[in-house]
């Protein structure tokens, strides 16, 4: 990757990344079809993300301790903290695990501009400032965040299962609010939400544009969980049976929908011909995604939102298809690398921004 970041502080790259467990491990027989191409997207996207050299990473998860309509910033002003844990699911993957140093001041002083500009935050402090539980929503994306990374500082070529970052980057993890504990409730709370959630993103991207930390912001979600699935695939990778009626195995037409509209959002491709530059467009995850996301149930969709509010106006040249040429002087960022597949009942995407030169 070229050279493009010569900013030494502030927002410098934007990972969307899936937290399916299933691709983790390419090597395993009984993978559904587009899960190894997830893997190798997400690995290469690990490289990049160490070439852009972070000093914090700010994590933001729909599965993790979660508040009802509040986002929840984990242990703000606490020193000395770690968050830890496996990517376990059905009883599987528990052997790839992650642990962090969370970034206590850092999270004091965002959990602070957020309060002062209204938004609806509280702060965890879980066991007396102890280390806090990680699962898949939080483990999967920052093992690929940090693969390379912790690679390249063991000076190892192999494959790690197990990543412990000692010191940099450190992480600020955010949980994204809870949808409702009824349907209703849960439909009000999204459309309520989708301004607050764009306004949410704006207000962390002018922290970010404040803060003397290289920051990658990394966002955990994955797509619509309607889609088509195949009783022949290994039960791990099928719904559980208690979910059959929420997740038919013929699948809804809004799941095919919704992710063709997200990844038209996010690649510019309604606007973007020709490699021309595009900006995010809100009607599209705001007025066209969000009234069929409750059909297509995606967890990816309050990132979504968010990811909207940070690059809010900011101009992108997409680069996925032809990285050899020249980036346009007039980007502000880069989208070097994007994948959409659906291996199962859920979609899965993984997407890199990555800030241009602006100084």
């Amino acid at each position: 990757m070229e050279n493009l970041v010569n900013t030494d502080h502030g927002l410098v790259g934007i990972a969307y990344l899936p937290h399916g467990t299933m691709t983790l491990d390419p090597n395993r027989e009984d993978l559904p079809h587009g899960a190894d191409d997830l893997h190798r997207a997400c690995t290469r996207i690990s490289e990049k993300i160490a070439q852009l050299n972070p000093d914090l990473i700010i994590l933001l998860t729909p599965h993790g301790i979660n508040l009802h309509q509040s986002l929840n910033i984990y242990q703000p002003g606490t020193s000395s903290c770690t968050a830890s844990g496996n990517a376990e699911w059905n009883d599987q993957w528990n052997d790839f695990s992650v642990n962090v140093h969370l970034d206590g001041e850092a999270s004091q002083h965002l959990f602070s501009y957020l309060k002062q500009h209204m938004v609806k935050v509280e702060g965890m402090l879980s066991f007396g400032g102890l280390s806090t539980p990680l699962r898949w929503g939080e483990v999967v994306p920052l093992y690929f965040a940090l693969h390379q990374i912790v690679s390249n500082a063991n000076g190892t070529t192999t494959s790690l299962k197990q990543i412990s970052v000692p010191s940099s980057p450190k992480v600020v993890i955010i949980a994204q609010p809870a949808k409702g504990s009824t349907m209703e409730e849960r439909e009000y709370f999204m459309v309520e939400q989708r301004s607050k959630l764009v306004e949410f993103g704006r207000l962390l991207r002018s922290w970010c544009d404040q803060s003397s930390h290289r920051i990658l912001l990394l966002i955990s979600g994955d797509q619509a969980h309607t889609h088509a699935w195949s009783p022949q695939l290994a039960t791990i990778y099928q719904p559980d049976p208690s979910c059959f009626s929420k997740f038919p195995q013929a699948g809804t037409e809004e799941a095919r929908s919704f992710d063709k509209i997200v990844e038209d959002w996010m690649t510019g491709r309604r606007s973007n011909s020709n490699n021309d530059l595009y900006s995010l467009d809100k009607k599209l995850i705001v007025d066209e995604a969000g009234p069929i996301e409750r059909f297509a149930l995606s967890c990816g969709y309050v990132g979504s939102l968010t990811l909207q509010g940070v690059l809010e106006n900011q101009t992108i040249q997409n680069r996925v298809a032809d990285s050899s040429g020249k980036a346009n002087s007039s980007a502000d960022w880069l989208l070097t690398d994007f994948i959409s597949a659906c291996p199962t009942y859920y979609g899965m995407m993984a997407a890199l921004f990555v800030r241009t030169n602006i100084e």
